[in-house]
């Protein structure tokens, strides 16, 4: 999070970054406070946006965590992962703005265009993206919903790419936004995933051990190359959810054998089903 300095602060408009867990929300003024001092603050190495590699070099952003008392949640360069800690962490990889991040094309692996992107969701007091919201091409009304863990940059890192096929991303939660008018505030919704245990959206833990363990079983969900593209998986609190829907028992099986091996049988909570849902009306 980059955060601007007033010029009440005598510092010559420094840009600061700052983990998002050191920002608290004031609701009743609208406003996120940032729990250090004055003196903390002002003391922070300034950003230059336009050395953006170097601002997102893990060591720079391992120092700003450092600086305003927060604990990393990724390896420095260099830091061996130690896989009996409770909370494991893993590299960082690469560091982009997310202002950067909107109007970013959005595709699949085929080369079929989805969109770009229009919108994030954050959650700052868990300090991540949870969704990527992505605006079709010539419907400024169709709006769909993406987990942000599901999308990945290309090669040359000027899209996003997303392991969908149209069809299956037609299907994506929407979202609804309507703009300010006749006096009106504006408001906005989002559909949940209707599958076939729950209308609530799949949750995703902050911690480190939760997202590690995550990532860990959608990359061996992909890896073994199992037609899993209408299946989510999520940990919170050491337990893991899959759900969604597979064409066979076979893929069943094998999605849920992946996500036991890197978990424990006691803690999966298999919400599989096999076939196509049917909508309901």
């Amino acid at each position: 999070m980059f955060i601007a300095s007033d010029s009440s602060l005598d510092v010559g408009g420094k840009i600061v970054a700052v983990p998002p867990l050191a920002l608290v929300p004031d609701p009743a003024n609208d406003v996120y406070r940032l729990d250090v001092s004055t003196d903390t603050f002002k003391s922070a190495a300034g950003i230059d946006l336009s050395r953006w590699v170097d601002a997102g070099r893990s060591d720079r952003v391992a120092a700003a965590y450092r600086h305003f008392g927060r604990e990393t949640y990724f390896l420095e360069e260099g830091d061996p992962a130690n896989p009996r800690d409770a909370r494991p962490k893993v590299a960082l990889g690469y560091v982009e703005r997310a202002s950067k991040l909107v109007d970013l094309p959005v595709g699949n692996l085929q080369g079929d265009k989805f969109g770009k992107v229009w919108s994030l969701t954050l959650d700052l007091p868990k300090g991540r993206i949870l969704n990527v919201i992505i605006l079709s091409p010539g419907n400024l009304e169709t709006k769909s919903i993406v987990p942000a863990m599901a999308l990945a940059f290309n090669a040359t890192r000027d899209a996003l790419l997303l392991d969908d096929t149209k069809a299956e991303f037609a299907d994506q939660p929407k979202y609804i936004y309507t703009a300010a008018a006749y006096g009106n505030d504006a408001t906005s919704h989002e559909e949940s995933y209707k599958g076939p245990h729950t209308h609530v959206p799949l949750e995703q833990g902050s911690s480190y051990f939760d997202i590690d363990r995550t990532v860990r079983i959608s990359r061996d969900i992909r890896a073994a190359k199992i037609g899993s593209r209408n299946v989510e998986v999520g940990t919170v609190d050491g337990r893991v959810t899959v759900r969604g829907w597979v064409n066979t028992e076979a893929d069943k099986a094998r999605i849920l054998a992946l996500a036991v091996a890197a978990s424990r049988l006691e803690v999966v909570d298999d919400q599989i089903s096999v076939g196509r849902p049917v909508a309901v009306k």
